[in-house]
Order: C-alpha cells, then structure tokens, then sequence
C-alpha cells in the first residue's frame, strides 16, 4: 500500500510540472504575440508622425508665392533697391506668372485656389501677359534679372525664356540672373540645396531642392536685327508717287533674293515701297 502512494505522489507531481510548464509557455507566447503588436503598432505610428512632419514641412504654392516676394524684397537690403516702377514690374510679372507655381501640383489645383489667390494678393483678375513700355533708363533690363532670379529660386521646375534685342543684352540680362540668384541665396548654392548642372552664354540649369525633378532652366535668346534699304518694284511702267507698306508675316522667310526689311526668328516684318498710278 505505501509503494502505491508513492507512485501517485510522483504522478501528481509530473503532472502539476506539465501544467507549469504548459502555461509559462503560454504566457511567454502571449508576451512575444503582444510586443510584436505594440512594436507594429509604435512603427506605424512613427512612420506616421515621420509622413506628417514631411507633410506639414512641404512648401505650398502660396507659400512658394510669399517666397518669390521675400526674394525681391531680400534683394532690396543687398544694394539694390527697386524703384517705385520697378516694384510694379514685378508685381505685374508676378501675377502673369501665378500659374507656375502650382506646376507640381495635381491637376485642378489651382482652379480650386483661384479665388483664394485673388483675395490673398488683393488681385481684380490675373492677366498671363504684360505689355510694358516705358522710356530708356527705367530699369527694365535690371527689373527682368532680378525677377528670373527670384523665380528660379522660388518656383519648382521653371523654365524661362528671355528675348533680347542683341547677344550683348542677352549676356548682360543671364548675367545679371546668376548674380542676383547668388546674391538671394547669400553665395552659397549648397545650403539652399541648389546644384549646377550646365551654365553656358546662352542658359544655365540648375538642379532645385525638390529631387532630380525639380529642374530649373533660365534661357536668355539673342534675336537678329537687320535692317535693309527696301527693293522698288514697278506695278506698271507710269511714274506715280510711292506709298510705304508696313506688313507682318508669319511662316518661312522668303528666298534670299526677296528678304527686306527685319527678319527674326518667330516672323518677318517687311516694308514695302509700291509704285501706283
């Protein structure tokens, strides 16, 4: 009888140690199961504060806007200081330019913000062209280089384009964009996060601090101007008095033996001396 007790002792207690065993193994696994969540659930949560903090640190197009604006006014404390026509330049150029700024955005962005960039910038309606003519010494040619330079530095993914009279205006007007450009980022193109891809006598590329998308490309043209005495041509052979024809034409130029007058790259302005009874 006490041989059989023993065994039941020693059964009960192999059993109890099974039971242990069983439900530490069970809690260790729900321990394992409960960190994998909390740590699942703690990276999401910072990948999520990460994409808001990056979120709320993108430069919106009105900010980008308000940056354009500061670069010009930034350029005023350098030894630049606009005149009074010079500011209006640029906020003319400004509003043709508007639409720029939203370039990144997705499509109908800015006929959503339309209202709200007239009523922000105090604007009637926003006009894409600007006729501007004004009497020599103005400041038109200073006013356009600090302006390209302003938006080159605001605007991502601009491209722009300056027509000039001659190559000597086009190299001064591109000059003056780089050392205005220099001059709103404080000589330094790195800690804007600006590199220079090509920069030649014609244009320079610049590689924005958006990412390899954001490419910025200023292109200063020079136009040919000539101006030839025209040809007469005889309607008939009476003698008559000759009238002047001014007349722009679009399309190819003509073949060499019948150019007059101002030839350009987009048209052909000829004058004409007609001969009529």
């Amino acid at each position: 009888m006490p041989a059989v007790l023993v065994q039941t002792r020693e059964v009960n207690t192999s059993t109890a140690l099974v039971r242990e065993m069983a439900l530490r193994h069970t809690v260790q696994v729900g321990t394992h199961k409960r960190q994998k969540v909390q740590s699942a659930l703690s990276a999401r949560i910072r990948a999520a504060k990460v994409h808001t903090g990056q979120l709320s640190k993108k430069k919106t197009p009105m900010m980008r806007m308000r940056e354009c604006r500061n670069a010009l006014a930034l350029l005023d404390t350098t030894g630049w200081n606009r005149s009074f026509h010079q500011r209006q330049f640029h906020e003319d150029f400004l509003k043709a330019c508007t639409r720029t700024f939203w370039k990144m955005e997705p499509p109908g962005s800015f006929a959503r913000c339309h209202q709200q960039v007239l009523q922000e910038n105090s604007w009637e309606h926003l006009a894409q062209e600007v006729l501007i003519s004004t009497p020599r010494r103005f400041g038109k040619t200073i006013s356009v280089s600090m302006f390209a330079a302003a938006m080159l530095y605001s605007a991502p993914a601009v491209e722009l384009s300056i027509y000039s009279t001659c190559k000597r205006i086009s190299q001064k007007l591109l000059r003056g964009v780089v050392k205005f450009f220099y001059e709103i980022c404080a000589q330094d193109l790195g800690k804007h996060n600006f590199r220079i891809r090509r920069q030649n006598m014609e244009e320079i590329v610049l590689v924005g601090p958006e990412g390899e998308r954001d490419v910025r490309i200023v292109n200063s043209y020079p136009s040919k101007v000539r101006a030839t005495p025209a040809t007469p041509c005889f309607a008939c052979a009476c003698s008559a008095l000759p009238t002047t024809r001014l007349s722009l034409r679009s399309g190819p130029p003509p073949p060499t033996g019948e150019r007059s007058g101002f030839e350009s790259r987009g048209g052909r302005l000829r004058i004409e001396r007609d001969f009529r009874v």
